[in-house]
């Protein structure tokens, strides 16, 4: 087997392993419970579930997605966000190879999909992800060089969303956007700089609005019905950050024809 194609799986498996944490993250930190005490356990008998139960998808597919002990369902967000964070991690990993944007990809990847879960079951997006999540892409920033940029994407990813906000609410007197948003698009400028704020904020909106529209129609819900936006901000902010460099070639390459 080639040493490549060995390091993609490691990274994948490990990927795995921490879905099943991101899965207590996504459980546990809305209900402003610690991550980290007590140990996994069953949040409807609350028996303590053991290491042989806790084996990522695979426990879950033994377990026909049952609690051991009293029987209760077991959500299928629970394999379903372990094989997604392998297959990102494992993904990443071939696209970055062995490097140290591979880490940051890693760190940002795994907030994403843990503030996008907890978003579609809460309509949350907590400080104690992104706060900590703009502190560790401004460090990153650093490392890399592009401070400067990332501070300002910082700044305006929060800016520009609270000014949209607040005009939104002086027009129709209501909130069309949580703070949280707000916060994920600093984190996503931290991570990514000012440059990548167009897009994301385009693409977002975009996509946001489509499938918006789709679920309004066909869930016959309300036009006040709030849909979450964080899974398309952090949609829109990974595209970037794997295909930045790209789209803005493909738009140079459009000016210039133009």
């Amino acid at each position: 087997m080639d040493p490549f194609d060995i390091f993609i799986f490691l990274v994948g498996t490990v990927g795995l392993m921490f879905g099943s944490f991101a899965n207590v993250c996504v459980h546990r930190i809305p209900l402003q419970i610690s991550i980290v005490t007590p140990r996994s356990r069953c949040p409807s008998c609350e028996k303590s579930i053991a290491w042989y139960d806790n084996i990522p998808l695979l426990s879950w597919l033994v377990l026909g997605g049952r609690c051991r002990h009293c029987q209760a369902h077991i959500s299928m967000r629970y394999p379903i966000l372990e094989l997604l964070m392998g297959l990102s991690w494992a993904g990443l990993a071939w696209h970055f190879g062995f490097s140290p944007v591979l880490l940051q990809a890693l760190l940002l990847v795994s907030l994403l999909w843990i503030l996008t879960l907890i978003d579609l079951e809460t309509g949350l997006l907590p400080n104690l992800l992104t706060f900590p999540g703009i502190a560790i892409g401004l460090g990153f920033a650093f490392w890399f060089g592009y401070f400067e940029d990332a501070a300002i994407g910082t700044v305006l990813g929060y800016g520009l969303f609270w000014l949209v906000a607040r005009l939104f609410l002086m027009v129709t007197g209501r909130e069309g956007m949580g703070y949280g948003d707000f916060k994920l698009l600093a984190m996503l400028g931290a991570f990514m700089g000012w440059q990548a704020l167009p897009f994301i904020i385009f693409a977002s909106s975009l996509v946001g609005a489509v499938v918006g529209v789709l679920f309004l129609v066909f869930s016959r819900k309300d036009m006040r019905t709030e849909i979450p936006f964080g899974p398309y901000l952090a949609a829109a902010g990974m595209v970037w950050f794997l295909w930045g460099a790209n789209i803005l070639h493909w738009y140079a390459g459009l000016i210039r024809v133009g």
